[in-house]
């Protein structure tokens, strides 16, 4: 197939949800097919991010979008009923430069990714389409606008209920439609054209260890600038962890991601708290850590965090936010707390318990090698595609003979 992708961030590096995704989904479709991506972008893109276009699809076409445009563009939200996150990160420019290329050349599928992003197609165009939510963007707004203070609070709120409708006006306006999570999917409406595509990890980067840990480490991974990581850390670093360190004098904490907020540097001054910023390889932390952790009180879609430490073998403890849809069960792949103290809790008990640590780990890892690769979620997507493409195809020909 020749496919139109467009992702709504450059796919590298892959170190958010949205560009790891993408930059997975692109890596593996390469080998098969012909794409043509389409980025936005609002900075001049570097030279290693380029060389890496150059592997994931046949052509890169670059949308410079001035940051002035996107604000511009935003100012319309009074008058309109798109969510503000679709005003900013898709102006009209972006829009036109897509049409362009439909008119232009021939594709067989067009793949937009998330929401966001939607308005580069239009609803009467001819070519098949695919939109990735990846996640409810309206499930993620309403959880954080719990979290966040007034007036951020009643904005959010509104973004929400508009995303909400958004999703609803997408699924009837897409051909067919992916997310990450189970979850999500229910959120947005249970249709038939809405496909569940895990997230997933790279096995072999992500090799499993057992041996060679430090004692008593937890680890919480993650972007430090995306708020749900930076809420999740704080709350864990203040309401959590002074609740295991009563139990486990010696036990530390590692902070670790890019791009770490002011509220989670200063947590570096905490007796027992280490944040890294950015490192070049996560995996050399998970496969040292004890165990890692995954408190998420909001957010969205299917964690990456969790699913990289099953990988690694790193017993997680999560909050019931953070599985997302991974279909693993407390107690056999990882342990779940509800609130504070039954978080504390199950971190104490895992932290002394030599034997369920290697049991759980073991079966998280056994789990993501069965569910959760990107050759089987890329394999899901493949079988999406080609069932529109045929059924498209299908529409044509009845269409050409009566």
């Amino acid at each position: 197939m020749r496919i139109l992708f467009i992702a709504s961030r450059l796919p590298y590096p892959p170190l958010q949800g949205d560009r790891a995704r993408a930059y997975h989904f692109l890596r593996l479709l390469k080998q098969k097919h012909r794409i043509v991506l389409v980025t936005p972008t609002s900075e001049t893109v570097e030279a290693t991010a380029r060389q890496a276009m150059a592997v994931l699809c046949e052509c890169w076409i670059p949308v410079r979008i001035p940051r002035w445009q996107a604000i511009l563009h935003l100012c319309s939200f009074p008058f309109s009923s798109l969510p503000l996150q679709t005003l900013y990160f898709c102006p009209p420019v972006l829009q036109k430069r897509v049409q362009a290329l439909l008119c232009a050349h021939s594709f067989d599928l067009v793949h937009v990714q998330l929401a966001r992003m939607a308005p580069v197609i239009s609803k009467s165009g001819s070519v098949p389409r695919v939109l990735d939510f990846i996640d409810a963007l309206s499930l993620n707004m309403q959880r954080r606008s719990v979290q966040e203070p007034w007036p951020a609070r009643c904005l959010l709120h509104l973004e929400a209920e508009r995303m909400a409708r958004y999703e609803q006006d997408l699924v009837a306006s897409f051909d067919q439609q992916v997310v990450s999570s189970p979850v999500d999917r229910e959120v947005i409406g249970a249709q038939k054209s809405l496909h569940v595509i895990p997230n997933g990890v790279d096995v072999e980067s992500f090799p499993y260890t057992q041996d060679g840990r430090d004692d008593n480490v937890i680890i919480f991974t993650g972007r430090m600038s995306y708020f749900p990581n930076v809420d999740a850390a704080l709350y864990f670093a203040v309401e959590v962890f002074p609740l295991i360190v009563r139990r486990v004098p010696d036990t530390r904490l590692l902070i670790v991601g890019a791009d770490p907020a002011g509220p989670i540097r200063k947590l570096a001054c905490t007796p027992g708290i280490e944040v890294t910023g950015y490192v070049s390889r996560i995996q050399d932390y998970l496969t040292r850590a004890t165990i890692a952790v995954a408190p998420m009180r909001t957010g969205s879609g299917m964690q990456f965090k969790v699913l990289e430490a099953m990988a690694s073998g790193t017993p997680v403890v999560a909050s019931p936010f953070a599985l997302g849809g991974v279909e693993a069960r407390d107690g056999e792949h990882l342990l779940v707390g509800h609130g504070a103290q039954e978080f504390a809790d199950k971190v104490v008990f895992l932290l002394g318990n030599h034997n369920l640590r290697r049991t759980v780990a073991y079966n998280a890892r056994q789990l993501v090698e069965r569910r959760y690769t990107w050759e089987a979620s890329v394999t899901a997507l493949e079988r999406v595609y080609e069932e529109l493409v045929v059924r498209h195809r299908r529409h044509l020909l009845n269409s050409s003979t009566q």
